[in-house]
């Protein structure tokens, strides 16, 4: 049994449709049989438009209910499909992996969306924010650790971390985050990420009075 790639984009609950995945993630499958299912209600939703519309055109009188039928169909295909690629998922005959900056030929630090950077969390990797320590201890998200910009280069090279260890990078303002990054690329990091600030962060964060917030 082979396995095959497959690029996709993937959108987070946290982002619009235009904000997607396949920057940082590819989706492979085992063989045809599970690229088809994982894409077979995308086929039946252009076989419904089609049909729509060359109902329109043999039947014009009837265009409303053409249209309502056709949009509950598409609802109703979105739904099956999504439950589909979860199933493909949790049966692992779909896999979603992590393509690394080297990967995609990226030879300085990624800007990502949050959600990528959340979806990346999962796996092991090193969380830095930027910011000044007051900022980090006023809020931080969970998992992160605080090394400011002041003195990253000085503390980066006492953790003695392996080149292609994952590093996200975040702050308090957009500028300061790349600063961080570029240093990071310029110590021969190889997979380097900054994904702004923490203002635009929609995920659990660790708050001064020990209380977390989603």
């Amino acid at each position: 049994m082979s396995r095959r790639k497959i690029e996709i984009n993937y959108a987070d609950e946290h982002q619009n449709v235009d904000e997607v995945f396949n920057e940082v993630f590819r989706f492979e499958y085992v063989d045809k049989k599970a690229k088809f299912e994982w894409n077979m209600y995308v086929y039946a939703e252009f076989v419904v438009i089609a049909v729509a519309v060359l109902l329109n055109f043999i039947l014009p009188q009837y265009v409303n209910y053409i249209l309502v039928i056709a949009i509950v169909m598409m609802l109703i295909l979105y739904y099956v499909n999504n439950r589909k690629r979860l199933k493909l998922m949790e049966t692992k005959r779909v896999y979603k992996v992590r393509l690394k900056n080297k990967d995609r030929n990226v030879t300085g630090y990624q800007t990502i969306k949050p959600a990528n950077a959340h979806e990346i969390m999962k796996d092991q990797c090193l969380v830095i924010e930027v910011s000044v320590k007051d900022y980090y201890d006023e809020m931080h998200i969970k998992g992160a650790i605080s090394i400011p910009l002041e003195v990253l280069s000085e503390e980066i090279d006492k953790m003695d971390l392996d080149k292609n260890t994952t590093i996200l990078v975040y702050s308090r303002g957009e500028e300061r985050c790349k600063q961080g990054a570029q240093l990071l690329v310029d110590k021969g990091f190889t997979d380097v990420y900054e994904f702004g600030t923490i203002m635009n962060w929609p995920y659990e964060v660790e708050l001064m009075e020990n209380t977390e917030k989603a």
